[in-house]
């Protein structure tokens, strides 16, 4: 099943913003205690993996999966079997 997204050409730079007013937010992750899964794609230009690596190091004990090709947004059909295996793991 697939959709379509809504066109927002605003909604990047409104994105873009957030990421650069957002502060710093280990010391938050960092008092989390429940299992954490991170998944990020390899080729995201948007967040890039160091930060992908940055957020699951932040957080004690989280797993982070990384992607290979995967960009942002859309995650594409091949690396659904990754994420649901990943996520029905860490949900048990």
């Amino acid at each position: 099943m697939s959709f379509q997204r809504a066109h927002d050409p605003a909604g990047k730079l409104r994105q873009q913003a957030a990421m650069l007013a957002a502060p710093d937010r280990r010391k938050a992750l960092a008092a989390l205690q429940l299992p954490t899964l991170v998944m990020h794609g390899t080729v995201d230009p948007m967040i890039r993996p160091a930060g992908a690596r940055a957020t699951a190091e932040a957080v004690p004990g989280a797993k982070l999966v990384m992607m290979p090709g995967v960009g942002h947004g859309a995650f594409p059909r091949e690396v659904w079997p990754i994420m649901i295996d990943n996520i029905c793991a860490i949900a048990e």
